[in-house]
C-alpha cells in the first residue's frame, strides 16, 4: 500500500475489505475520515487540551483557514498499519505520560472498530501546556468539532 501524508487530501484513502469478499467490492476510507476519528476522540480524553500548529507556515495557514488541527494530525499508511501523529497541547498539570497513553489506546481503539484498519503506531509531541482558561478563545473545541450525539 502506497504511504500516504497528508490527512487533507482527498484523495488519499485507505482500501478496507469488506469481509475479504472481492465479489461485494471494497470501501474506500479517505484520510480525513480516520484524522475525524482521531480528531474527536483525542479531544475527548482529560488533559488534551487542541491540537497545536507544527511549523511557522503551517501557523499561518492556520490563521487563515483556521484548521489548525488537520495539520497537527500526520497520517502514514503502510501495509502493517497505520502510524499516527499528533502535534498536541496539553493542560498544565495534566499527567503527560497517562494522558498520552490514554490519547494511544483511544485512538488505536476507536481507529480500528470504524475502519477495520490497524494502528501500529501513535505517536504523540506535546507542543505546549496551557491553562485551560489561557486557550485561545477560537481554538476548536470537542464541541466544536464534534457533533451531538456522536
Amino acid at each position: 500500500m502506497k504511504s500516504e501524508k497528508e490527512t487533507n487530501n482527498p484523495e488519499s484513502v485507505t482500501v478496507v475489505p469488506i469481509n475479504s469478499d472481492e465479489e461485494n467490492g471494497f470501501v474506500q476510507i479517505s484520510n480525513n475520515v480516520i484524522a475525524a476519528i482521531v480528531r474527536k476522540y483525542t479531544l475527548s480524553v482529560d488533559g488534551v487540551i487542541r491540537f497545536a500548529s507544527q511549523s511557522i507556515m503551517d501557523g499561518l495557514a492556520d490563521i487563515l483557514s483556521r484548521r489548525s488541527y488537520e495539520r497537527s494530525i500526520v497520517i502514514d499508511l503502510k501495509e502493517e498499519g497505520a502510524e499516527i501523529t499528533l502535534t498536541l497541547i496539553m493542560r498544565f498539570g495534566a499527567v503527560i505520560p497517562e494522558v498520552s497513553a490514554a490519547v494511544q489506546k483511544i485512538v488505536k481503539e476507536k481507529v480500528k472498530e470504524f475502519t477495520g484498519y490497524d494502528v501500529i503506531k501513535v505517536n504523540i509531541n506535546i507542543a505546549e501546556l496551557e491553562d485551560e482558561e489561557d486557550a485561545p478563545e477560537d481554538a476548536p473545541t470537542v464541541e466544536a468539532l464534534v457533533p451531538e450525539g456522536h
